[in-house]
C-alpha cells in the first residue's frame, strides 16, 4: 500500500494545481464585472446630471423670461412717473419704482447664479464623459487581456487534467474510489501524519493506528476528519515514489 499512497500524493499535487488554475481563471470574470459595474456607475452618474443640467437650464430660461418682464415693468414704472398730478401719486409712482428695481435686481441675481451652475454642471460632464471613454478603453484592454489570459489558464488545466489522467490510472480503483469520495466532502482527501497528529485536522490519532500506518501496509483513515493518512517519515525514508 505504500506505492498507493505515493500515487495518491501524486494525485493530489495535480488535483490541488486544477484547483489552483480554476481559482486563477475565475479572477478574471470577477475583475470584468467589477469594471462593467464601474461604467455603469459613471453612465448612471452622467445621466442624473445631464438631467439636472437640463432642469437648470430650464429653470434658467424662465428666470431670463421672468427678468425680461420685471424689466419691462420697471420701464412702465419709470414713464408713469413723468404723468404724476400729485404727492400722493408720486409716493405711490415711487414705492413701485422700489419695488420694480428690487425685483428686478433679484431676478437678474438668480439668472447669474443659474448661468454658473450650468457652466459648472457643463465642465463636470465633461470631466465624466472623458472619464467614462477613459475606463470604457481600459475595460476593452481588459477584455482582450482576460481572453488571452484565460486562454492560457485553459492550456494549462488541460494539460494538468492529462497528467492527473495518467496518476489516477495507476491507482487501485478501490483506492482512487475511495480518495474521490473523501475529496468530494472534504476538498482535501490525504494527508501526512507528524508527530502523531494528522496534519488535516491537527488531531493526534491513536498509537495503534499510528502503529499501522508506520507498517505502510493499509489505507487507513483518520478518525477524526475521515481523510486517508499516511506516515510522512514512511515517504520520505523510501527515494522516489514509485
Amino acid at each position: 500500500m505504500k506505492e498507493q499512497i505515493k500515487l495518491l500524493i501524486e494525485l493530489q499535487k495535480h488535483d490541488a494545481r486544477i484547483q489552483e488554475l480554476e481559482g486563477m481563471k475565475k479572477v478574471w470574470p470577477q475583475k470584468l464585472e467589477t469594471l462593467r459595474g464601474d461604467v455603469e456607475k459613471v453612465e448612471a452618474l452622467l445621466a442624473r446630471e445631464r438631467q439636472s443640467l437640463d432642469e437648470t437650464e430650464s429653470w434658467r430660461r424662465r428666470q431670463e423670461d421672468e427678468a425680461r418682464v420685471q424689466e419691462a415693468e420697471l420701464l412702465k414704472a419709470k414713464q408713469r412717473s413723468s404723468l404724476v398730478k400729485n404727492a400722493k401719486e408720486m409716493m405711490a409712482n415711487e414705492r413701485e419704482l422700489q419695488a420694480n428695481r428690487k425685483a428686478t435686481q433679484e431676478r437678474e441675481e438668480e439668472v447669474v447664479k443659474l448661468a454658473g451652475a450650468v457652466e459648472t454642471a457643463k465642465s463636470s460632464i465633461a470631466q465624466h464623459e472623458a472619464d467614462l471613454v477613459a475606463l470604457k478603453e481600459h475595460v476593452t484592454s481588459e477584455e482582450a487581456t482576460a481572453r488571452e489570459k484565460m486562454g492560457e489558464i485553459d492550456a494549462q488545466i488541460a494539460e494538468a487534467r492529462k497528467l492527473r489522467d495518467v496518476a489516477a490510472a495507476a491507482v487501485n480503483p478501490q483506492v482512487l474510489k475511495r480518495y474521490s469520495s473523501i475529496k468530494m466532502r472534504r476538498g482535501l482527501a490525504l494527508a501526512p501524519v507528524k508527530n502523531g497528529t494528522c496534519q488535516g485536522c491537527n488531531m493526534n490519532i491513536p498509537p495503534q493506528l499510528f502503529n499501522l500506518l508506520q507498517r505502510g501496509t493499509s489505507i487507513e483513515l483518520c478518525g477524526s476528519c475521515h481523510r486517508i493518512i499516511y506516515w510522512e517519515k514512511l515517504i520520505e525514508d523510501d527515494g522516489q515514489p514509485a
